[in-house]
C-alpha cells in the first residue's frame, strides 16, 4: 500500500518537473516585437478640456491675445471625433462651454467660447480649474481624456496660507487623475510662469509639457500638443518645398510667419494661391503669426510655399500609407535606454519583405534644442533593441541620451516616390540619484546593441528555476524512500 502511494507521488513529481522545465524555457525565449494590438474600443477620439489662464498678467505677456488664436488652431487641427470643452480660470474657474462635439456645425460655438477668455482677473486659481476639468471628464466614459492647462503665472489665491492649501489640494488630485487615466498636458507661458510646477503636474499624470517663451510661440506649442495627441502622418518641408504623392488625400499646412507678412502657395503647375485667392478645395485660416491651409485631394508633385520664417512650420497629411511607431515616452532620465521603432502600413496592413521595402530607408534624427542633429539608422535584422524578429517589417534601434535637455526625435521612412515622418518630443532629466547637474551643448546619440535584460525579465525565470530544484529534490527524496521500502520488503522475504 505504502509502496503504491509512493509510486504515484513519484509520477506526480516527475510531471511537475517536466512542466516546470517547459515554463522556464518559455519564459526565457525572446518575445517577438509584434505590432501592438489595436485598441479594443472603436472610439479613437478624445475628450479634451482646455484650461485657459484669464489673470490680469496676460495683458502684459499676451497683449495681442495670441493664445486665443492658438487655441482655435488646436481646435481646428482636431477632428470631428473629438469633444472639446473650455474652462477659464483666474479668481475662480468657470466653464465657458462644456464638452461639445468638434463638428463643423459646432466650431463657431467653440470659437466664441475661446473669445470669452479675458485678461482681467487678479489671482490664478489653477487648482480650481483642474478640479473643474477633472469633474467634467470623470463622467465622460471615454477612453482618451485630456486636460490642457495653459498659464503664464504661479498658483496664487490671495494669501500664503491659501496658496499652500491650494497646492496641497492640487497635488492630491494628481494621483486621482492618473488612476482615472486622465492625462494633464501643460503649457508654461513665458518665464513668469511656474515652469517647475507645470512640468511636474504633467509628469505625475503621464502627460506632456511644453514651454512657450514668447506670445508668438504659443501656436507652436499647441501644434506640438496636437502632434503628441494624435501622432499624425506628415511630410517634410525641405527649404520652401514639399512633395505630395499618390497616396495622400489631404494636406494641412501650419505656416508660421512674421507679423505683417503674407503667405503664398504654389502648386506643382506653378499656380499661385493666397488667402484672398485660392481654389474651392483649399481652406485658408489667416492670422497675424500663422496661417493654416487645408488642401483636399492635392495634386501630386512638388509644391512650394513662400516663407517668412523657417521655424514652427508643419505639413500634416491624411493618407493610406502610414508611418507608425510605438514610441510613447515624454520624460526620460539621462542614460536611460530607449527603443525607437518604425513600420509602414498600407490600409492598416504592415508592409514587410525586401521586395516591398528594399528601396525604403528608415532612420531617426535626434535634434537638440539648438538645432544640432545626429542620425541613427533603424534596422529590421532581429538584432536591434525593439526588433527581435528579422523581416517582420519593424525597423528599430536603441540609444540613450548623455545630456539633459529638450530633444526632438524625428522618425523618417523614405522611398523613391514618397517620404513620411513623425516628430516626438522628449525631456531628458537627471536621474533621481544623480548629483551632477552639468550639461553640454550637444548630445551624440549613443547607439546600443540588443539587450535581453529589460525590466528584470530573469526574475520570474530564477523563481521557476528555484521551483525546479525544489521539485527535483523532492523526487530524489521520494525515490530514496521507495528504494528503502523495496529493500526492506526484499529483506523481509529472504527471512
Amino acid at each position: 500500500m505504502l509502496y503504491s502511494l509512493m509510486r504515484k507521488l513519484l509520477y506526480i513529481l516527475l510531471a511537475l518537473f517536466v512542466f516546470s522545465c517547459w515554463s522556464v524555457y518559455a519564459s526565457s525565449e525572446p518575445k517577438s516585437a509584434a505590432v501592438p494590438a489595436a485598441a479594443t474600443s472603436a472610439d479613437r477620439g478624445y475628450d479634451v478640456i482646455l484650461l485657459m489662464d484669464s489673470s490680469g498678467s496676460m495683458k502684459k505677456t499676451d497683449p495681442h491675445d495670441y493664445r486665443k488664436t492658438a487655441a482655435k488652431l488646436f481646435i481646428s487641427l482636431l477632428g470631428k471625433d473629438e469633444r472639446i470643452g473650455v474652462v477659464s480660470f483666474g479668481d475662480a474657474a468657470k466653464t465657458l462651454i462644456p464638452l461639445t462635439p468638434n463638428t463643423s456645425q459646432n466650431r463657431n460655438s467653440l470659437f466664441k467660447a475661446v473669445d470669452k477668455i479675458s485678461s482681467k482677473e487678479f489671482s490664478t486659481h489653477m487648482h480650481d480649474a483642474v478640479k473643474l476639468g477633472f469633474g467634467e471628464l470623470k463622467g465622460s466614459g471615454r477612453k482618451n481624456r485630456l486636460l490642457v492647462l495653459m498659464s503664464d503665472g504661479k498658483l496664487t489665491t490671495g494669501s500664503d496660507d491659501k496658496d499652500k492649501a491650494a497646492l496641497v489640494e492640487l497635488s492630491k488630485m494628481l494621483p486621482d487623475l492618473a488612476k482615472a487615466n486622465i492625462r494633464l498636458y501643460s503649457i508654461a507661458f513665458t518665464d513668469l510662469s511656474d515652469v517647475k510646477l507645470l512640468e511636474e503636474v504633467a509628469k505625475a499624470t503621464g502627460g506632456f509639457f511644453r514651454y512657450a517663451k514668447q506670445d508668438k510661440d504659443v501656436h507652436v506649442t499647441f501644434t506640438d500638443m496636437f502632434e503628441k495627441m494624435k501622432s499624425p502622418d506628415s511630410v517634410p518641408l525641405e527649404g520652401e518645398e514639399f512633395s505630395i504623392d499618390k497616396d495622400i488625400t489631404e494636406a494641412t499646412l501650419v505656416i508660421t510667419k512674421k507679423s505683417g507678412t503674407k503667405t503664398t502657395l504654389f502648386d506643382p503647375a506653378k499656380k499661385a494661391y493666397s488667402p484672398a485667392s485660392h481654389g474651392s478645395n483649399i481652406k485658408w485660416f489667416e492670422s497675424q503669426i500663422f496661417d493654416m491651409i487645408t488642401i483636399q485631394n492635392p495634386a501630386q508633385g512638388r509644391w512650394k510655399v513662400k516663407l517668412s520664417t523657417t521655424e514652427g512650420n508643419r505639413i500634416f497629411i491624411l493618407t493610406n500609407l502610414n508611418l507608425k511607431s510605438s514610441m510613447n515616452k515624454d520624460f526620460l532620465d539621462k542614460g536611460e535606454l530607449i527603443s525607437v521603432d518604425a513600420r509602414l502600413e498600407k490600409d492598416g496592413v504592415v508592409l514587410k519583405g525586401s521586395e516591398i521595402l528594399g528601396q525604403v530607408s528608415f532612420y531617426a534624427e535626434i535634434i537638440t534644442s539648438d538645432g544640432k542633429t545626429a542620425k541613427v539608422e533603424l534596422a529590421d535584422n532581429g538584432n536591434s533593441l525593439g526588433d527581435t524578429q528579422a523581416g517582420d517589417g519593424i525597423y528599430a534601434a536603441g540609444f540613450s541620451f548623455s545630456n539633459v535637455g529638450d530633444y526632438v526625435v524625428k522618425i523618417v521612412a523614405e522611398g523613391k516616390t514618397f517620404k513620411r515622418e513623425k516628430n516626438y518630443r522628449l525631456k531628458i532629466n537627471e536621474p533621481p540619484q544623480a548629483k551632477d547637474n552639468s550639461t553640454k551643448a550637444y548630445d551624440n546619440a549613443s547607439k546600443h546593441g540588443p539587450t535581453k535584460d529589460h525590466g528584470s525579465p530573469w526574475r520570474p525565470v530564477l523563481i521557476k528555476f528555484g521551483l525546479i530544484n525544489g521539485v527535483f529534490a523532492a523526487i530524489l527524496a521520494v525515490a530514496f524512500l521507495v528504494k528503502l521500502v523495496v529493500s526492506k520488503k526484499r529483506t523481509g522475504k529472504k527471512r
